[in-house]
C-alpha cells in the first residue's frame, strides 16, 4: 500500500513511545560505554559473561532466549517493549526497558554474527579491522559485497568449465553455447545474512576476519555452480554459397575474311553482331534448396577497335542460360555438448566454513544449525527489523514473452508492460522509494527509510520503490518524462475512464484520494485467464502481478501518447540510437552474444565485419534476410546490423548475435529471448 496505517503506541495519557525511543537512545550510549569497556577488560571475559547470560536466558524461559537468539517475533526492540508493555505504569515500563536493553546489549554479542558486529562492539580486538568502518550497516555492505565477489568468482568458473568441457571434447562450440542450460545466469539463490553467520558460527565468534571468510568462500568456489552435460549429435547444414548472375548485350565476332597479305601479315574484313550473354553479379547464401536457372560458360571472340576499325579479335567469356538446376546445401553430422549449469549450491557455504550443522554448538544445547539460522534471523532484524524479504519470484523471459504476446494493444502500451514486468519479484517495497528512470544500482541495498507517516519510518530496509514511485519509474523509463510522485498527484495527472475502457498501461486506484486515509495505484496489465492483472509495488512483497479486488478507480494519463505503436526509445537515455522512423516491424528474437576471438568467430577473428566495418558496441550479426544498415531496438537500445554468421543465424531471421568487446561479457551476458522492433531495413 502507499501508505500503511499509522499504528498507536500507549494507553490513556501516557507518552510511551517517547519514552521508549528516548530509552533506546539512551541503551544505545550505554551499549558503546559498555562494549568499551569490555574491550579494555578483555575479550575472553567478555564473551564468557555474555555465554553465561544467553545460557541462563535459555534455562529462564521462552521470551527470554528468543531475545537471547534474536528471534523474537518483533526483533530487540519488539521484545523489550512487549516485555515492558504487559506493565501498567510507566515508570515501571521504563525501567523494565532499560534492563532489558542492557541483558540485549550482552546477549547480543554472541546472538549476533561476529564478522559485522566486532567491528562496532570490539569483543574481539585482535579481530578488529582499524581500516574499516565501524557502523554496522556500512561494515554490512562491505561484507555483502565481499561475499558476491566469491560468488561472482564462482559463477565465472562455471563458464570456464562449460568452455573446457567444449574444447577438450572437441565438440562444436557454436551449438554447445547454444544448447547451454544457465540457471546460474540469474540471481544466485544465497542468503547474505546466512552466510555472514555460517562463518560466524564456525569460528564460535571469534578471529572473523573478511579475508579469511574470502579465503574459505574461494575454496569452494568450484562447487558453487555445478555443471554437468550431455554429449549429443545433430545434423547441420552447411550454408551454400552461389553465384548470381545478370544479363549483359556483347559484340561479337561473326565472320572472318582474309583480305590479303601485308608484309607477310594475313589482313582480314571482320563482320560483327551482338549477342545476350550473363556475367556474375555477387553471391548469395542459402541453407535451403533453391531451384534457379542454370548457366554455362560459353567463350566467344570479340573485336579489338583501332581508331574505330576492327583490327583484330580475342576470346572471352560469358555465360549462357542452361535449362534449370536446384541447388541444395550438403548437411554434415555434429557432435556438441549439451551443459547445464545449476543453481547455486547452497550446501558449500557449509563445505566452505567446515560446518556440521547436527554438531552441538558452543555447549548451548543448540545445534549449529539451529544457531546459524536464529543469528541469520537476529541480523535480519537488526538491519531490516523483518526476517523475511517479502519477494515473489521474477518473471521468466518465456513468461514475459508469454503474457505480452497475448497482450491486443499499441506497442507503447506493450512496452509500459514490459517495463513494469521486468521488476516483478526484483525490486522491494520501499517507503518514499522514488528513482530515475532505467535500473537502479541502489535498489535491494540497506538504506533508512526517511519518509515520515510509516512503522517503518525511521528502520533500514532493503531500498526499493513505493506504489507511485514504481509507476511513475515505469513512465519516465519508457517516456522520458514523470508521471509525477504521489498518488494524489498521479490521480491530478489523469482523467477518468470507465472499467470497460481499460487498457493495459492505464492506472487503477483503490479509492478516491481523500476518501480513504490509504490509497494505492497499479498499473493495469490486461486480463489473463478471464481476470484483471495489475502490476504494483505492494508493502510487504514488492512488485509483483496479481489481480488484486481492491481497485475501484479506473484512469488514463494525460499527455502521453499512449496508442503509438512507435515505442518510445527509453526517454532516459538508455538507448544508444535515434529511431529514424516508424515501427516496421515487432518481432520476437533469441539475442546471443559474441566477441572477435576465435571461438566466437572462427577463421574470422579478425575485428572486422561482413559489412566490411570495425566492429564495434552497437552491432549485431543477423540472417542476410535483414540487409547492412538494418536498425533493430532490443530493449531500449537501438543495434545496427553489420555482420553476419553461422548457419544458426543465416537460417533463424529471429536470431540476434549482439558484438561485445570480451569474451567474458559475451559469456556473462548469455542468451535469452525478448520483442525487437525493426525501424529500419538497409541503408
Amino acid at each position: 500500500m502507499a501508505e500503511p496505517n499509522k499504528q498507536q503506541i500507549g494507553d490513556g495519557g501516557d507518552n510511551i513511545g517517547q519514552a521508549a525511543q528516548k530509552t533506546a537512545e539512551a541503551a544505545k550510549q550505554i551499549s558503546k560505554a559498555a562494549a568499551e569497556k569490555a574491550a579494555v577488560a578483555g575479550a575472553e571475559a567478555t564473551s564468557t559473561a555474555a555465554g553465561a547470560s544467553v545460557a541462563a536466558a535459555a534455562q529462564g524461559g521462552q521470551a527470554a532466549a528468543s531475545v537471547a537468539a534474536g528471534t523474537a517475533a518483533g526483533g530487540p526492540v519488539g521484545a523489550i517493549l512487549a516485555a515492558a508493555w504487559a506493565m501498567r505504569h510507566t515508570l515501571v515500563k521504563i525501567l523494565v526497558c532499560i534492563c532489558l536493553i542492557l541483558v540485549f546489549f550482552i546477549t547480543a554479542i554472541i546472538s549476533l554474527p561476529s564478522i559485522i558486529f566486532n567491528q562496532t562492539f570490539r569483543t574481539d580486538p585482535d579481530s578488529f579491522d582499524p581500516n574499516m568502518a565501524t557502523d554496522p550497516y556500512k561494515v554490512y555492505e562491505e561484507m555483502s559485497v565481499s561475499v558476491s565477489d566469491c560468488v561472482s568468482d564462482g559463477y565465472d568458473y562455471a563458464l570456464a568449465e562449460v568452455e573446457r568441457i567444449i574444447e577438450e571434447g572437441g565438440y562444436d562450440y557454436e551449438y554447445s553455447m547454444e544448447a547451454l542450460i544457465n540457471y546460474g545466469h540469474t540471481s544466485a539463490d544465497y542468503d547474505i545474512c546466512y552466510v555472514l553467520a555460517a562463518y560466524s558460527a564456525s569460528m564460535e565468534q571469534r578471529g572473523t576476519t573478511k579475508s579469511d571468510m574470502q579465503a574459505k568462500l574461494r575454496s569452494v568456489m568450484k562447487k558453487m555452480f555445478p555443471v554437468t552435460y550431455v554429449e549429443k549429435e545433430k545434423e547441420r547444414i552447411i550454408p551454400l554459397t552461389y553465384s548470381t548472375y545478370q544479363s549483359t548485350t556483347v559484340t561479337v565476332i561473326t565472320g572472318k575474311t582474309q583480305t590479303g597479305v601485308i608484309n607477310g601479315v594475313p589482313q582480314y574484313r571482320y563482320t560483327t553482331g551482338t549477342r545476350t550473354y550473363y556475367v556474375e553479379s555477387g553471391t548469395e547464401v542459402t541453407t535451403e534448396p533453391v531451384t534457379r536457372t542454370a548457366y554455362r560458360s560459353v567463350t566467344v571472340e570479340v573485336p579489338i577497335y583501332s581508331g574505330g576499325t576492327v583490327t583484330g579479335s580475342e576470346s572471352k567469356t560469358y555465360y549462357e542460360a542452361a535449362g534449370t538446376e536446384t541447388l541444395t546445401p550438403e548437411t554434415e553430422m555434429v557432435k556438441y555438448a549439451e551443459c547445464t549449469i545449476h543453481p547455486f549450491d547452497q550446501s558449500v557455504i557449509l563445505t566452505a566454513f567446515n560446518i556440521d550443522t547436527n554438531a552441538t554448538y558452543n555447549q548451548f544445547n543448540i545445534t549449529y544449525g539451529e544457531a546459524i539460522y536464529q543469528m541469520s534471523n537476529a541480523l535480519k532484524m537488526t538491519l531490516y527489523s523483518s526476517v523475511g524479504s517479502g519477494d515473489v519470484p521474477p518473471l521468466t523471459d518465456a513468461e514475459l514473452i508469454a503474457f505480452l504476446n497475448q497482450l491486443n494493444c499499441s506497442a507503447t502500451r506493450k512496452e509500459l508492460i514490459r517495463v513494469g514486468l521486468s521488476l516483478v519479484g526484483r525490486v522491494p517495497y520501499f517507503w518514499g522509494g522514488k528513482s530515475g528512470p532505467g535500473w537502479n544500482d541502489e535498489w535491494n541495498t540497506p538504506k533508512l527509510v526517511t519518509a515520515a507517516g510509516s512503522p517503518t519510518t525511521g528502520t533500514i530496509r532493503p531500498y526499493g520503490l513505493d506504489c507511485s514511485g514504481f509507476t511513475d519509474w515505469v513512465y519516465k523509463t519508457v517516456f522520458g518524462k514523470s508521471l509525477y510522485a504521489g498518488t494524489w498527484n498521479q490521480w491530478d495527472n489523469t482523467t477518468a475512464i470507465t472499467e470497460a475502457e481499460l487498457l493495459p498501461g492505464d492506472l487503477g486506484f483503490m479509492a478516491v484520494p481523500g476518501t480513504v486515509p490509504v490509497n494505492h495505484v497499479l498499473i493495469y496489465a490486461g486480463k489473463k485467464d478471464g481476470k484483471q492483472m495489475w502490476v504494483h509495488c505492494a508493502s510487504g512483497t514488492g512488485v509483483v502481478l496479481n489481480s488484486p479486488s481492491y481497485v475501484t478507480q479506473f484512469r488514463r494519463p494525460i499527455g502521453f501518447d499512449l496508442e503509438s505503436n512507435t515505442p518510445p526509445n527509453g526517454g532516459s537515455g538508455i538507448g544508444s540510437g535515434t529511431p529514424t522512423g516508424p515501427v516496421i516491424e515487432t518481432l520476437t528474437v533469441d539475442v546471443t552474444h559474441y566477441c572477435p576471438c576465435s571461438k566466437c568467430c572462427g577463421q574470422w577473428a579478425d575485428g572486422i565485419t561482413a559489412s566490411g566495418k570495425k566492429a564495434a558496441r552497437g552491432m549485431v550479426a543477423m540472417s542476410s534476410v535483414w540487409p547492412f544498415g538494418t536498425q533493430i531496438m532490443i530493449n531500449g537500445t537501438m543495434y545496427t546490423v553489420e555482420d553476419r554468421g553461422g548457419s544458426g543465424i543465416e537460417s533463424n531471421r529471429g536470431r540476434v548475435d549482439i558484438f561485445v568487446p570480451s569474451h567474458q561479457e559475451a559469456l556473462r551476458l548469455g542468451r535469452y529471448t525478448t520483442t525487437a522492433y525493426i525501424y529500419r531495413i538497409g541503408r
